[in-house]
């Protein structure tokens, strides 16, 4: 998981996170905690199985980390397969369902400097069930862009999710399976508008984008210096989109024009 995030990072500009084993116990207590429980969350309940801490900083100080100035974020998940994987591929599987949904995708790109990665197995009708967490946090944000807001997808980009089908919460104006977002990431500091996003397809059909930034979030989870693009439905699996992004940062225009391709991976 550590690699395929950095990975997912660094070929947009995104500076790569360090492993901190700290976090690597608290992220794989939560984990571990999940599948004892049955159940995906971000916050544990108190008298559980494997409970370490309410949240994701609160289990983090369980372990050993500062518990003043903390900044950044978690992400939790599980998925069931028929297939018996490699340890590399469950975590891979996790790390794409993150990357393609529209709120956990803004953690696994936040700008911070260190990250705990958890997994833990159980079975489910003899097949596996795999239970995965990360805590993306930090006491200071890293400096990302000197010359505005950066993407993920970004020009060049190929293989990403062409589609998501779960998040909770739910993101906006979705009825069902959604495709690949758009993420937009600035400083710490930025503040970012979206006025408008588009991907056109091969054949020049023009896909009209959901926007999200802090401002107009209904669960209020995307931080100012972030903001989402996303298709309310799925894209095509294998194929080139040209995306058209345009905000404001700080009250300064800025335009990203792109092209990438989606992979046949569902996140």
């Amino acid at each position: 998981m550590f690699n395929q995030v950095n990975a997912y990072r660094q070929q947009c500009g995104f500076p790569a996170v360090q492993q901190n084993t700290v976090l690597d116990q608290a992220a794989q207590a939560h984990a571990m905690w999940e599948g004892l429980n049955n159940t995906v969350a971000d916050n544990e309940t108190a008298g559980q199985q494997g409970f370490t801490g309410v949240s994701y900083l609160d289990r983090a100080v369980h372990f050993g980390f500062p518990s003043t100035g903390v900044v950044g974020a978690g992400v939790s998940a599980a998925y069931y397969t028929t297939s018996n994987l490699s340890e590399a591929e469950y975590g891979q599987t996790l790390v794409n369902e993150w990357i393609s949904t529209v709120y956990h995708s803004q953690a696994i790109l936040t700008p911070v400097k260190t990250i705990g990665i958890g997994e833990y197995e159980t079975a489910f009708n003899g097949s596996p069930e795999v239970w995965g967490s990360m805590s993306l946090l930090n006491t200071e944000m890293q400096q990302l862009t000197t010359s505005g807001p950066i993407t993920f997808p970004c020009q060049g980009t190929t293989g990403v999710p062409y589609k998501a089908v779960s998040e909770s919460p739910t993101p906006p104006n979705t009825s069902g399976p959604w495709g690949t977002p758009v993420i937009v990431m600035g400083n710490a500091t930025d503040t970012l508008v979206l006025t408008s996003g588009t991907m056109t397809d091969p054949s020049g059909n023009i896909i009209n984008l959901q926007l999200i930034d802090s401002a107009n979030d209904p669960n209020k989870l995307t931080q100012p210096y972030a903001a989402v693009a996303y298709p309310a439905t799925p894209l095509a699996p294998n194929t080139t989109y040209t995306v058209n992004v345009s905000g404001t940062v700080n009250g300064t225009a800025f335009t990203r024009p792109f092209t990438f391709t989606t992979g046949n991976i569902v996140g």
